[in-house]
């Protein structure tokens, strides 16, 4: 695109005043112009009707011979013209015509009409002859009881206030006037300028860093106050970079004093300011002046594949990125998390935030243990108690209705805590096994429809139609199908003991294709039940979180499904989340994403 110059404020100026002066002094004298023209046919009117006034008894005595005594009146002034128009619009006088035989009907003529009609009547024709606007004035006249018009007309530029010597007058002075506005109006310009010059230089200055320069602006008013205000502008800067200054001294403090490692780098990979917690998580690094190498500050891979995905990403959240990794140089985890700090004229600026989580990882572990030793301790008097609850049943007592009704409840509890217990010991063990489960490439498909085959039973018993469809026909996921389907299965469940009799389970899978051109799997299970709160979506995968409790505990939900889900989902790769219907119906939509192989 071609940038055009912009023009000198002098020349805009100028140029503005010049054209709106310009067309306020044509429209200015136009407007006088108009005004003399009609001045000069007011002035012709009146001299018209003193004259008619004047004629109209001497045209009454020489009505015999009229036309001779107009010819005789008109002949002193060629301009003048003197006419008698009688009842019919016949002319019967006329100073200007040599016949007037030859004259045409003037009684539709607009001041003929208006006089035959005993009215005086005016009107403003161009000649046909001089093409001059000329002025006709007619008067009614009896001559021996007839009616009569008598009509005088001349031309209007006779008038001496619309003399050409008037006008050429006036077109001098305006054009003289106008002169010497534009160069009042070009000096004024000239002056504002160097006024705006003077604040432009006072600019440049605060620019190149002189916040001392005031700038001498007087007048106009309004550049006046802009000239103060820039130099308020100069002082306030100066205090804010003062201020700055300071805050920058105590940044420093608290940076330094912070417990949590912090570690400044660039996007060369290069440590341009750290503090001394993480000088401590690192003590065996060889530490020089910065800038150095992260790489031979932090001597962990972990650290620096979190750093290099960092500075080579589109796109940072706001919140960073965030890995736990082990320290190479001591016996410790930490929790990594890195932000983007800067990103200016002056490059890119990321911050890692060092947090020494070893003991927090010890009481992780402490309570993992804790959950798996009381599972194996319940799962012993609980199955007692479901042996001798059968023992019972099958035998005979007094009261054979109350026995068993108690039976069936305490064997009913004991299932649930048989179904708990499993639960726990299953998320223990995906918790505690830092091996990955044995995973092989699987037809995602095959496995997928046989959740739904293996659930169809239970849910034909509710009325309950469960449906599965599929994009691709085979699909290869690297996972282990046993808890692939473990996953599943505990989602269809689910909307299998809490949909309504005649609601509907969909299951779909569908290939898609992420960032770098990786293809990965996508299952959605949704169904028409009653759904999910927006409000719960972000807590139902939590451990024993149930949106209703009391419904719950009735379809003999342990409320450990979806946890064991997120688990195993977590451990193949994928995720796993909770979306609301999208057509607008109501129901809940789970989506199990998996990467492809």
């Amino acid at each position: 695109m071609i940038q055009r110059k912009s023009l000198p404020t002098w020349v805009f100026l100028f140029l503005v005043n010049g054209l709106v002066l310009c067309a306020g002094f044509f429209l200015l004298l136009v407007q006088n112009l108009n005004a003399l023209r009609n001045t000069a046919q007011d002035q012709t009117e009146q001299n018209l009707q003193t004259f008619a006034e004047a004629i109209s008894p001497l045209v009454v005595q020489h009505a015999d011979d009229v036309d001779s005594f107009v010819k005789d009146i008109a002949s002193r002034n060629p301009d003048f013209r003197i006419t008698l128009i009688n009842s019919d619009g016949v002319v019967v006088g006329d100073s200007d015509a040599a016949d007037i035989t030859k004259l045409e009907n003037h009684r539709t003529r607009e001041e003929v009409k208006a006089a035959l009609g005993g009215a005086e009547g005016k009107a403003v024709r161009k000649s046909t002859v001089s093409k001059n606007d000329v002025m006709y004035y007619a008067v009614p006249l009896k001559i021996a009881d007839a009616d009569y018009a008598l009509r005088l007309s001349m031309p209007v530029y006779t008038s001496v206030f619309f003399s050409s010597n008037v006008r050429r007058s006036m077109e001098a002075t305006g054009v003289f006037v106008l002169i010497a506005i534009l160069i009042v109006s070009f000096l004024v310009s000239a002056y504002i300028v160097r006024q705006i010059g003077d604040l432009r230089k006072a600019a440049g200055k605060y620019r190149a860093g002189s916040l001392e320069y005031e700038p001498a602006v007087r007048s106009p008013r309004e550049l006046q106050e802009l000239g103060e205000a820039m130099n308020s502008m100069a002082k306030e800067i100066s205090r804010n970079i003062n201020d700055i200054s300071e805050k920058r001294d105590e940044f420093k403090a608290v940076f330094s004093g912070i417990t949590e490692g912090l570690v400044v780098f660039d996007k060369n990979m290069n440590v341009v300011e750290y503090n001394a917690a993480a000088s401590q998580m690192f003590s065996g690094a060889n530490v020089h002046a910065v800038p150095f190498s992260l790489a031979s500050f932090v001597y962990t891979a972990d650290i620096l594949s979190l750093a290099q995905k960092a500075v080579k990403g589109d796109t940072l959240p706001s919140d960073g990125i965030e890995a736990e990794v082990r320290s190479l140089t001591a016996d410790r985890s930490l929790l990594v998390n890195c932000v983007n700090i800067a990103q200016g004229q002056a490059g890119a600026r990321y911050l890692l935030i060092l947090n020494d989580i070893t003991h927090l990882k010890k009481l992780e572990q402490v309570r993992r243990d804790f959950v798996a030793n009381v599972s194996h301790e319940l799962k012993t008097p609980v199955t007692s108690i479901k042996g001798f609850t059968e023992t019972l049943l099958d035998g005979a007592l007094q009261d054979r209705d109350t026995t068993r009704h108690f039976l069936e409840i305490i064997d009913s509890q004991s299932g649930r805590l048989m179904n708990i217990i499993e639960d726990l010991l299953t998320l223990s063990r995906l918790e505690q096994d830092s091996r990955l489960p044995d995973m092989v490439p699987s037809d995602i498909v095959e496995a997928t429809r046989e959740v739904c085959e293996n659930f169809a039973h239970s849910a034909e018993e509710k009325q309950i139609q469960i449906s599965f469809r599929s994009e691709p026909e085979k699909m290869q996921v690297l996972m282990n199908a046993g808890l692939y389907q473990q996953a599943v299965g505990n989602i269809i469940d689910n909307a299998v003991k809490y949909c309504p009799p005649g609601s509907l389970i969909d299951c779909s899978i569908q290939r898609k294709t992420g960032a770098a051109g990786k293809l990965f799997a996508e299952i959605v299970v949704q169904d028409t039940g009653q759904g999910i709160p927006p409000q719960f979506r972000s807590r139902i995968f939590e451990r024993f979180f149930r949106v209703d409790k009391g419904r719950s505990r009735d379809a003999g939900g342990t409320g450990l499904g979806l946890s064991i889900t997120s688990h195993i989902i977590q451990i193949h790769g994928g995720t796993v989340s909770e979306t609301g219907r999208t057509d607008g119906k109501s129901g809940a939509r789970f989506v199990i994403t998996l990467p492809g192989c």
